[in-house]
């Protein structure tokens, strides 16, 4: 996690857009003759990227991926209830057991009735 990490309830969508809207002044502030961002739109494409990286380290989660089809907003809440739906469709999802490099079936994928 990132040293800049906070305890973030990411299924909440005013947590979620606090903390997107400090990594926002952090990486502004960081930039010569870069205003404070009042939202999404005061960022240039290098900035949201960052800010999108930053988000990922302070959450622990790999999100950037997902933000490939973001079009439903400008606004910093636009973007905290998109991760909010991200995370959650995340949570949602079954977790996936990767099947053995060599082809076998996993150990416990075997016949409940097959010999040990």
């Amino acid at each position: 996690m990132s040293e800049n990490a906070t305890k973030v309830d990411l299924t909440n969508v005013d947590d979620v857009e606090e903390m997107v809207r400090e990594i926002a002044r952090m990486i502004c502030a960081e930039q010569p003759d870069m205003p404070e961002p009042e939202s999404l739109r005061d960022l240039d494409s290098f900035s949201v990227v960052q800010v999108l990286l930053e988000v990922e380290n302070t959450t622990d989660r790999k999100l950037l991926e997902k933000f490939e089809d973001f079009t439903e907003g400008e606004e910093f809440r636009d973007l905290a209830a998109y991760i909010v739906k991200i995370v959650a469709e995340e949570d949602a999802a079954p977790a996936e057991t990767p099947a053995p490099a060599d082809g076998t079936a996993a150990p416990d994928a075997a016949a409940p009735d097959a010999p040990a």
